[in-house]
């Protein structure tokens, strides 16, 4: 008896969960010290792509001005962002990360992809071609899904955080408001 589209996306989804909980099952050391939240976390890699405007970071973690600008405040506290004056616009401020933000996010990079590492390190090659082969498929069609502009329904893009298939690492945590991360 064949499963049903839904019966199999129902397992997919439960399987990445499962993947996502394992994963995240050892807190990071490294985190900690520092006391940044999720969304902390994720502003510091918004800002590695450079400067933003503390609209484009609100918009981003879907948060209001007022929370986006207390929460830059406090990041500027820690020495991890700074906000310049945009040079076009006397006006504007624009935040972006100082060279301790730059290595502090280059730090979890390294950690995200040596976690990644140890998973493929117990893979035989043929096991690791077909997880890659399907992780080639979910790029696709997160792709397409991006171009035909379908937006993520609230649930939906927290289950893709929780599964990992967000836009970037920090996303996956699944955390969506300036809370303190739970460990």
């Amino acid at each position: 008896m064949s499963l049903s589209k839904r019966q199999v996306t129902d397992r997919f989804v439960e399987l990445m969960e499962q993947m996502y909980g394992q994963m995240r099952s050892r807190p990071v050391g490294e985190w900690q010290d520092l006391e940044l939240t999720m969304p902390q976390v994720r502003t510091l890699v918004l800002l590695r792509q450079g400067p933003k405007r503390m609209s484009d970071i609100a918009a981003y973690l879907g948060v209001g001005l007022s929370s986006a600008t207390s929460m830059i405040d406090r990041l500027v506290g820690k020495g991890l962002v700074e906000r310049v004056p945009d040079p076009a616009d006397r006006r504007v401020v624009t935040c972006r990360l100082t060279p301790r933000g730059e290595e502090q996010v280059e730090h979890f990079w390294r950690i995200g992809r040596m976690k990644i590492e140890q998973v493929a390190s117990v893979l035989t090659l043929e096991e690791l071609e077909i997880v890659v082969h399907a992780m080639e498929v979910l790029s696709v069609a997160i792709s397409r899904r991006r171009e035909a502009g379908t937006p993520d329904a609230t649930a939906g893009a927290g289950a893709a955080r929780r599964a990992g298939l967000a836009d970037d690492p920090a996303e996956r945590t699944g955390r969506g408001s300036d809370a303190a991360p739970s460990h």
